[in-house]
């Protein structure tokens, strides 16, 4: 049959777990690469805002919001996302004065470290892509409360993130020239928090609305075609926005592209899945999606992603340029890192389970 039929709100969906997948071996390969080009430039415009867009579009799906009070839903997420973020903060801050202590580090120099990186954590700004999970967190808080709020105070939350982050993109450049490294950490940590928060409330919206409006859409066939158009509209439409970088506030030289882009990239990624899902497993895509938050925790902040550029680089070697060379080393020394991760997940899935925001026996499974 080529029409969709609605969901179940308990069943896991392969096409969501392979997005969210998708989008996290997009991240992870653009903290592979170190050159700029046309592949990170489109990556760059979505491989963020698909978490957001997926979590709108399974609020939605699933009718969560009819389910729990704020104040449930608020408890909820905050045992799922924030207890895993300051169980990966203390095991990153742990490992970076084991490798101050290994390098012999002055102890003032170690000192400063710790607390840079402890005020990141405390802060919510998060160490490296450890920003994400309380971005998620605060984008789903405000989501609740603003979805039955009035519908004018829905009309506005549509526009005051927007001016926020061109304000604060602004904002952030002039600060960093008008005062020391120290200070402007200070003040910048906790801008940079809030204002991500709201970025991802705005994605959030994005998918919730999206799946709404593609309810009245079933032919599998069509949704396939809209996929496809989204999709190769964002490539040509992302090239024309680079600098894109949500975790520094980066909205490129046309910021209503970076909106457009997140918008249409991940939608397009998501239709395109929906359709194949029919012919294909997805089964890698699958894995990466499920447990995409241990892998965003841990693949930068823990070193696993340096050992394997090294590793490679003493082995092989790596392209200086951009090209199709550059492009396959880059991709092996990720299938190389999510090896690793394979093993990282099984050690924390078997031992360590509440760092995947699992609390039981039935969630661990």
């Amino acid at each position: 049959m080529n029409i969709i039929t609605a969901a179940p709100v308990t069943k896991r969906l392969r096409y969501l777990d392979a997005a969210k997948g998708w989008g996290i071996c997009m991240v992870v390969f653009g903290h592979i690469t170190t050159i700029g080009n046309p592949i990170d430039t489109w990556f760059a415009s979505y491989k963020l805002a698909i978490f957001f867009i997926v979590s709108g579009y399974l609020l939605c799906m699933r009718q969560t919001l009819q389910k729990y009070t704020i104040a449930d839903y608020w408890k909820k997420q905050i045992k799922t996302l924030l207890i895993p973020y300051f169980g990966y903060s203390v095991l990153t801050i742990a490992y970076q004065m084991f490798l101050c202590v290994m390098k012999g580090t002055e102890k003032s120099a170690m000192f400063h470290k710790f607390l840079e990186q402890a005020y990141a954590t405390c802060s919510l700004r998060g160490i490296s892509a450890l920003w994400f999970l309380p971005s998620l967190l605060i984008g789903q808080m405000l989501f609740i409360v603003i979805v039955k709020a009035p519908k004018w105070v829905k009309a506005v939350s549509t526009v005051v993130p927007i001016i926020i982050l061109q304000y604060v993109s602004v904002l952030l450049p002039e600060l960093s020239d008008s005062m020391d490294i120290i200070r402007y950490k200070i003040i910048s940590f906790p801008i940079m928090t809030v204002t991500k928060g709201f970025l991802a409330f705005w994605f959030i919206g994005a998918g919730y609305l999206a799946y709404m409006v593609l309810q009245k859409l079933r032919n599998r066939n069509m949704r396939f075609v809209i996929g496809l158009l989204l999709c190769v509209g964002n490539m040509w439409l992302s090239q024309k926005n680079p600098g894109v970088n949500l975790n520094l506030i980066g909205i490129g030289k046309h910021p209503s592209l970076m909106y457009i882009g997140g918008i249409a990239g991940s939608l397009g990624a998501i239709l395109i899945l929906e359709f194949l899902e029919k012919w294909w497993s997805m089964s890698f895509l699958n894995f990466c999606g499920k447990y995409s938050l241990i892998i965003m925790a841990t693949h930068g902040t823990l070193g696993f992603k340096n050992v394997i550029i090294a590793g490679w680089k003493s082995v092989v070697t790596l392209s200086k340029t951009a090209g199709l060379r550059y492009y396959f080393e880059c991709s092996c020394i990720l299938l190389e890192l999510m090896l690793l991760e394979c093993g990282v997940i099984q050690v924390i899935g078997n031992y360590f389970p509440w760092l995947n925001g699992k609390f039981n026996k039935k969630e661990k499974k």
